[in-house]
Parts: C-alpha cells; structure tokens; sequence
C-alpha cells in the first residue's frame, strides 16, 4: 500500500505542475500578444500555429502596417512549456502579398498568421 500510494501522490503532483505551467504559459502567451498589439496599433496583428504530433509545435505573430509591410515577427518554437517567443528579421519588410516562400523557416505558422491578416484587411476594405 504504501509504493502505490506514493505513486498516486507522485502522479497527481505531476498533473498539478503540468496544469500549472499549462496556465502560465497562457499568461505569457496573452502578454506577448498584448504587448505587440500595443506597440502596432496602426496596423495588423495575426497569429499562426501549426501543431505537429511528435514535432515542436510554433506559433508566430505577425504584425504588418496598413500597407501589408511586416513590422514584426516573433516566433515561438518547442515541445516545451519553457518554450519562448524570439524575434525573427527574416520575415521584417516583406510585403505578405508577394513573399517569396523559398528557404523560408517556419512557414507554415506565418503563413496562417498572413492569413489572419488578410481576412481584417478585407474586412476593413468592405467597410
């Protein structure tokens, strides 16, 4: 009885850390978006993420001005929690309507951010 019992304990302490890294990652996450929605303002903000079952999962957020010139890119790439946003130049001055995808790094999660873009971009333009 007691090797199972502090199996249990240990299993549900491991649940509650996960839970808990789980909610701060979130946090981080909000902040991160938050504070680049702040600082462009006078433009467009949009998130992509692409999720792979045994690959590191990346999100990037993309800021463009009105004209569609990407401001700022910061991606976020890791299997783990600790995992943390880092600026990325590559993608800073491109126009997201004629990017050249060849040799570019995290694709895939940038394209669905340019995405995000586009569809505010075209409902500000019916507006």
């Amino acid at each position: 009885m007691g090797e199972s019992f502090i199996f249990l304990l240990f299993l549900i302490l491991a649940l509650l850390l996960q839970a808990l890294m789980g909610i701060w990652h979130a946090k981080y996450y909000q902040k991160e978006v938050s504070k680049i929605n702040k600082e462009f303002t006078n433009g467009y903000l949009g998130v992509g993420m692409t999720k792979k079952t045994f690959n590191p999962g990346k999100v990037a957020i993309i800021a463009t001005d009105k004209n569609g010139i990407i401001r700022e890119c910061r991606i976020l790439s890791g299997l783990l929690v600790l995992s943390r946003f880092h600026k990325y130049q590559e993608y800073v001055g491109e126009d997201i309507d004629v990017i050249d995808w060849k040799n570019k790094k995290h694709k895939k999660a940038v394209q669905e951010a340019i995405k995000q873009i586009k569809i505010q971009k075209k409902r500000q333009d019916v507006s």
